[in-house]
Parts: C-alpha cells; structure tokens; sequence
C-alpha cells in the first residue's frame, strides 16, 4: 500500500467522522431544541388545562343550598362523605326536632331525595353548556382566573417560537379580537337557540379557548411515550376494517 492509499483511507475516515460527528450534533440539536419545548409547554399545560375546566368544576363543587338550613346542612354533608358512606348510610346531622327512629328515618329519605335530585341537575347542567362555557371569556372578571390566564398569555408571548402554528395564529387572533366581542357572539348564538325551532350549530371565532385546547392537546401529543405510540398505530390500524366496512354500508344504504 503506497503512501497515497494511505492518503485516501485516512481522509475517507475522517470524512466519516465528520459526517458522523454532523449528524449527531444536528440530533442533538433536534434533541435540545424538542426539550425546551417540553418545557415551555410544561409551564402553561396545567394552567391551561385548569381554566378549561374551571366552570365545569365551579357547578360540581357548587354546595347544595336551601330555605331549610338542616337539610341544607345534611345534604351537604352527605356529598362530602365517602361513597360507603352515601351508600350505605352514615352519620348525618339532624334537625333537635328529630328524635325517634321514624322520624329519622324520614328525615333521612328526603336527605336521600334532595341530594340525588341536585346532583343530577348539576351534572345536566355542567354537560348541558360544558363546550360554551369553556371559553376564558366568560371569566376574565374573575381575579383568580384572570391572573392564571395572564401568567399563561404571557408565557406563550415570552417563548412564542417554541409553540406550534396553531398556537402562534391564536395569539395573533387575540390582539385583533376582544374578549367582549367573543363573548357577544356566543351570548348572541345563545339567544338565537333558545327561540329557533332546531339548535344553529354555528361555530364561533373564539382564539381564546382555541389556545387552550393547543395547548392541552400538543401538550399531551409531546410527552407521548413510545408505548402510547405504539398503542395508537395498532389501534387506528385494528380499528381500520371495522371502519371501512361502515363506511361501505352507509353509501349502500345511502344509494
């Protein structure tokens, strides 16, 4: 082997070292860059996720309330207790008026009775307007709420090249609209629905709420483990004849 041989091979391996040394420090860049991220989205995920349920567990934790302070007071303690409890019956506080075991018994029904009437009307009320009521708009007169969705805005303002297009376009939406304006439309929508005969399925432009649900959702997408991954290709692939074949009898049923 002559020394140009030599030549040849030592600027080959160096040349792929090179190449080497490249790719893993463009990966490492994607690495760095893809943890920053995560980070940036980790100090506004559970922030934006609170506010996007913050209506929806104001009616849940709501207290029951009554003319009747005893029943109030029983109910109230009926909800708090453990499901055992509410199952099987527990201590409850009864009016000084109720002493025999009839009259306990009694006053224990209609306990029963006010607590599963409020608890389904609580949850057919948070379902009822869960999706309208999402919308930060509606709350920014609160203080406490209004302080969390601030700190987030302004976060997302600090690191805006690390969030994703969606979110990039929602931030710009919001300095063109007002909450104000948001929030007519949906008071707007409302009262339309509530005098027409079929409920208008209108979408509104709501950039508030849309930076929300970003969040939450690429949020989640980013901190997916490779098992999470996995568990979704199998299932969108499982799940694909079962899907074709529906299809398939909705336009033979449809022709």
């Amino acid at each position: 082997m002559d020394k140009s041989e030599i030549a040849i091979y030592i600027s080959t391996g160096s040349l792929a070292v090179s190449a080497l040394s490249f790719v893993f420090a463009v990966r490492l860049s994607k690495l760095n860059r893809k943890l920053e991220k995560i980070r940036a989205y980790d100090k506004v995920y559970h922030d934006a996720s609170d506010l996007l349920l913050y209506n929806y567990k104001n009616k849940l934790d709501k207290p029951f309330e009554s003319d009747d302070i005893h029943l109030q007071t029983a109910v109230n303690e009926l909800s708090n207790s453990h499901w055992l409890e509410q199952t099987y019956g527990g201590n409850i506080t009864y009016p000084p008026n109720v002493k025999t075991d009839r009259e306990k018994a009694d006053f224990g029904s209609k306990v029963s009775e006010a607590y599963n009437e409020y608890e389904n009307l609580k949850y057919e009320d948070s379902n009822g307007e869960f999706v309208n009521d999402q919308s930060p708009v509606f709350y920014l007169d609160d203080e406490v709420f209004s302080e969390r969705f601030k700190r987030l805005i302004e976060h997302v303002t600090n690191n805006l090249s690390y969030f994703s297009p969606e979110i990039k376009a929602s931030w710009e939406k919001m300095r063109l609209l007002k909450p104000e304006s948001v929030k007519n439309e949906y008071l707007a929508l409302k009262r339309v629905n509530e005098n027409s005969c079929e409920p208008i399925d209108e979408t509104v432009q709501d950039p508030y709420l849309e930076m929300l649900l970003s969040i939450r959702s690429e949020y989640r997408q980013l901190n997916k483990t490779l098992n999470d991954r996995v568990s979704d290709y199998w299932f969108k692939i499982s799940s694909y004849p079962d899907l074709t074949i529906y299809r398939l009898k909705r336009k033979f049923n449809s022709n």
